[in-house]
């Protein structure tokens, strides 16, 4: 008992030091452009929403997706390193219940969190749903309803397609389906296989980022 507490007690210090450091880095950093020009203005109007705007600069998320950050957003005054911080802290607790995966899957929420969170932090809500999955199945199924369009009007689907192939945006929605993948894994078909799974994820985004890394290095030259 006493080792666990200990153990316990290392992985909530790690927790603090890994947020102090993803709060020095929102801090820091420039805000993407992206945010100002797209997630913001797409939640700044929820009449909006339910009603066609071709003028309306939406976020293809689903209805879920926005009823959990635009109450972060309209709380922040739609600054968005704010909203990346706001984001940063209560991840805080979906860090420390990830525990309940399982050390491997705490440490692949750890690396998969914290690269969406700083270089995708508009998908830091679907992980949360993600990682809420023993609580009840349903969570799994709220993951991808929230990461698409669903509940919005029809012709905002376009905009997914459109989004899926644009820049480095394949990357973000492979990590939600990794993640995704390993959850379900380890709670419904391979718990033994946690390490397995995690390790072969690793090494599969390896190669991918890798390649991305030297892609964008090649573009800037």
């Amino acid at each position: 008992m006493a080792g666990w507490k200990t153990w316990l007690w290392e992985i909530l210090g790690g927790i603090v030091v890994l947020t102090v450091l993803r709060l020095v880095w929102i801090l820091k950093r420039a805000v993407p452009q992206r945010h100002n020009v797209l997630y913001l203005p797409g939640l700044s109007n929820l009449r909006k929403l339910l009603r066609y705007d071709p003028n309306f600069s939406y976020v293809p998320y689903g209805l879920i997706w926005h009823a959990i950050n635009i109450p972060i957003v309209r709380a922040v005054r739609y600054s968005g390193r704010l909203w990346i911080t706001v984001l940063a802290l209560i991840d805080i607790v979906f860090l420390w219940y990830s525990q309940v995966l399982g050390l491997t899957v705490f440490i692949a929420y750890v690396f998969i969190g914290t690269f969406q969170l700083l270089r995708a932090p508009w998908n830091a809500s679907i992980n949360w749903l993600i990682v809420l999955a023993p609580d009840s199945w349903v969570f799994l199924t709220l993951a991808p309803i929230a990461k698409f369009p669903i509940g919005l009007p029809i012709q905002v689907l376009r905009y997914t397609e459109r989004a899926v192939g644009h820049q480095h945006n394949y990357i973000y929605f492979g990590l939600l389906v990794t993640l995704w993948l390993i959850v379900f894994s380890h709670l419904y078909f391979l718990p033994g296989l946690d390490s397995f799974a995690v390790l072969g994820f690793g090494a599969i985004w390896g190669v991918i980022l890798g390649y991305a890394f030297v892609e964008r290095k090649h573009g800037r030259d």
